[in-house]
């Protein structure tokens, strides 16, 4: 058995403190390296279905310690693909102990089933809402050296221009994905769907010229359109946004079919005892108050939504419906 393997194997029959030190002793190991292991082992984990680096695993990386009781720990796990799902599936195969969390934008519960005839997962009956974390809304934009400098230059442009008249994505399925097949329709011009696995690559190449457009997260714009690399000509807010007071909404721009506006939410298994969901709804109301949450939500340009665990079922549920028949509409589906 591998040394590993072995040492998991020395935890799970939870030996007594005199007898790990001595294999501690014996694998050249001090103490401290062993708690750090035991509790890294049994630490509960907040489950992205992103990289690194993007809104939901800053969002995961700002809680984590937050919501953590003393004497525990909490790390944030990784679990990019399938639209979403492998996250959220993770959640539902996990122990149902609430010690696995799934943080995620609501289109992954919301929008993604209704794209696969047998979905991984039951949104409404695999889950049990913790809380809201945050709202953000969408960006549509363009590479900053392109002579595009208005939304209605860029109709006309894609109506002359459909082969070159693309939009890139984080991904098929994704709310992103939605939004510019929406938006193709609206005015009359399809627009041509280049998916990317997650955000980072799609905006080097919108930078590069490689891409049209793109639709993503407005936080994963805002520094690009601040440094001049992109332009961001639209937002899905209802309203406009206090850091682009010169940027107009769809709403403004007589396409309220494309405002939206995602949230953020906290879940966990559904099978997990009543107590235990209720501690951690607990943590997350004490995590909401805190100014390290508040100040990460500025730097994200994130919009706070402390929804307790009744608001968020609710919103899930009707966010549910509404995708249903946009999905139904527009025909997207991502089963091969």
């Amino acid at each position: 058995m591998p040394v590993h393997e072995s040492w998991r194997h020395t935890l799970n029959n939870t030996l007594t403190r005199r007898r790990l030190l001595a294999a501690a002793s014996a694998m050249g190991l001090g103490w401290e390296s062993l708690a750090a292991f035991a509790q890294s082992a049994n630490a509960a984990r907040i489950i992205v279905g992103f990289p690194p680096g993007g809104t939901a695993d800053s969002l995961a990386r700002v809680l984590a310690p937050l919501m953590t009781p003393p004497g525990q720990s909490m790390i944030v796990d990784n679990k990019p693909g399938a639209s979403g799902q492998l996250a959220a599936e993770a959640v539902r195969m996990a122990a149902p102990d609430g010690n696995a969390l799934l943080l995620t934008p609501s289109s992954i519960l919301s929008l993604v089933p209704h794209l696969y005839k047998k979905p991984m997962f039951d949104s409404l009956g695999d889950f049990a809402a913790v809380g809201g974390v945050c709202d953000h809304s969408f960006g549509f934009a363009v590479p900053g050296t392109s002579p595009i400098k208005s939304f209605a230059e860029f109709v006309d442009w894609s109506r002359n221009n459909a082969k070159e008249a693309t939009f890139a994505t984080p991904g098929s399925g994704t709310a992103p994905h939605f939004l510019g097949t929406i938006l193709g329709r609206e005015i009359g011009a399809p627009l041509v769907h280049v998916p990317y696995k997650g955000v980072a690559p799609g905006l080097q190449d919108l930078i590069g010229g490689q891409v049209a457009s793109t639709f993503n997260p407005l936080p994963t714009l805002l520094e690009y359109h601040k440094t001049g690399r992109i332009r961001i000509l639209a937002v899905t807010n209802p309203s406009r946004v206090a850091s682009l007071p010169a940027v107009p909404t769809f709403t403004e721009l007589k396409r309220p079919a494309l405002e939206l506006v995602e949230w953020y939410g906290l879940f966990t298994s559904s099978k997990a005892p009543a107590d235990a969901v209720a501690k951690l709804q607990n943590q997350l109301r004490l995590a909401d108050g805190k100014p390290e949450l508040t100040a990460a939500a500025k730097r994200l340009e994130v919009e706070p939504r402390p929804a307790d665990a009744t608001e968020l079922r609710h919103l899930l549920e009707a966010d549910y419906r509404r995708w249903q028949g946009i999905v139904k509409t527009t025909g997207i589906s991502l089963d091969s």
